[in-house]
């Protein structure tokens, strides 16, 4: 439901737009008997204090969000106190350009603090606070271990929010996932704080840090280890429009190179060039050699450089989208993405690296092709079952070029005792036919041949 002022013209939704005050007051009434009411918006500043004694016994609202609103310095929530305090049902409280005034945001700590534990996403958007009001609602925050999503955008966050954040993040949220700073201010300092409390460990899936122009390399570094950390969740991060250059993306792309669980990033305004991609397309695919192929990223499946005017609108070649869009296929595990980049860009699969293994390198290598030949039905534009036989071929070559005696002389000798075996049965005979003399002249001709390959008389 929204509740708009006449003068906005929309007739995509359930519109109330109130014709006086009194009708508020009614409204409120029925919103407190409704119990199929999920979602409620406002759009324009309701003063009948009617309305929010009535709508506070509503028990079924889930999301609630305040668009452009004064909050009549805090009085709004303090009015709502009841209905914050009692909804078992609310998940969701979201404020975007709201004013607040002097006690606003101390009035919106407390409402925030009364919430039940059903509260899992907190959304404020768009308001330049002071220091201790955006930290007065940041600690209000601690009543909520539950908290899943945690939008602060647009806000002026710095240094002193940070370290609200980091003591959240450590002592208080156990499953936020999604932690959304966009447009603050936060510097290197303010970065390195959050930093140090997200490695702690924690269940953060998302993190967001576009537009914060404050930072410099010295803190995209930091971020960086978030991404070298072994028990790293993030699946997404984003730092667009934050000047992170060349140097940034070299230092993000190093971070990657064993990271299996990030999958998209954000890249887009930051000034790159074909020097700071170039790192990236590597990392997607290096092709220098078959085990650094197989060494690739796997993971990452999107990076946001689109609609970017300061980056070259080729600097994303079609091989790199083609990984990138591999690396996204649902039917393939990322042993199976690995193979099917090798038979993609190597047309001789180098086994050198392997025959430290010696007699164990063949069969596996033989298994290994017949596994990139069974995916050519998940994936017939992207494999050739012609390629990869010549490159089985050459491969099984290779091999016995470089060990002849592991695979010739074994044979060889096996080759000498069956021949020797059937000339002493012939000989052992109680006559001997022309046919059978024959028969031994050729094995004795063949059992010669063969030792005559492995150097003996």
């Amino acid at each position: 439901m929204y509740i708009i002022h006449t003068s906005i013209d929309n007739q995509d939704y359930n519109d109330y737009i109130p014709d006086k005050d009194e009708d508020m007051g009614w409204l409120g009434y029925y919103i407190s008997n409704n119990t199929h009411l999920q979602v409620l918006n406002f759009y324009i500043t309701v003063v009948n204090e009617s309305f929010y004694k009535e709508m506070s016994r509503n028990k079924s609202i889930n999301e609630i969000y305040f668009n452009g609103n004064i909050t009549l310095d805090g009085n709004v929530f303090r009015m709502m106190g009841p209905f914050f305090k009692h909804n078992h049902n609310l998940t969701r409280i979201e404020l975007d350009e709201c004013e607040f005034g002097v006690n606003g945001a101390r009035q919106l700590s407390l409402a925030l603090g009364s919430c039940n534990k059903s509260l899992k996403c907190i959304d404020i958007a768009n308001y330049t606070m002071e220091i201790e009001q955006l930290v007065d609602i940041i600690t209000a925050l601690s009543m909520h271990p539950q908290l899943e999503l945690l939008h602060l955008c647009g806000m002026g966050i710095g240094r002193n929010e940070c370290t609200a954040l980091a003591t959240l993040l450590r002592c208080t949220t156990n499953q936020l996932r999604v932690l959304d700073l966009k447009g603050n201010s936060i510097n290197d300092k303010g970065l390195d704080i959050l930093v140090q409390a997200l490695a702690d460990g924690n269940t953060l899936q998302i993190l967001n840090l576009i537009s914060n122009t404050s930072i410099t390399i010295i803190g995209w570094k930091k971020v960086a280890t978030l991404l070298e950390n072994p028990h790293c969740k993030l699946e997404k991060l984003g730092f667009g429009n934050s000047r992170v250059g060349d140097e940034g993306t070299l230092v993000f792309a190093n971070a990657l190179k064993n990271n299996s669980t990030l999958k998209t990033l954000g890249l887009y305004r930051n000034g790159v060039t074909a020097v700071g991609w170039a790192p990236f397309s590597k990392l997607l695919c290096d092709t220098s050699s078959v085990k650094n192929t197989y060494l690739s990223n796997h993971t990452l499946e999107e990076i946001v450089v689109r609609n970017d005017p300061t980056t070259p609108s080729r600097l994303v070649s079609s091989d790199d989208r083609k990984c990138l869009e591999l690396n996204k296929s649902t039917c393939s595990t990322k042993e199976q993405i690995a193979m099917i980049k090798i038979q993609q860009v190597h047309c001789h699969f180098d086994i050198q690296p392997f025959f430290e293994w010696e007699f164990k390198v063949l069969p596996i290598m033989i298994k290994w092709f017949a596994k990139v030949i069974a995916l050519v039905g998940n994936h017939p534009l992207l494999i050739n079952p012609i390629r990869i036989s010549k490159m089985k071929l050459s491969a099984t070559y290779e091999f016995i070029k470089a060990f002849p005696m592991l695979y010739i002389e074994p044979v060889t000798r096996k080759e000498i005792a069956d021949y020797t075996a059937l000339e002493e049965e012939l000989q052992g005979g109680d006559q001997m036919g022309g046919e059978q003399e024959v028969r031994l002249e050729e094995i004795r001709r063949c059992k010669a041949r063969a030792m005559r390959r492995l150097g003996m008389k």
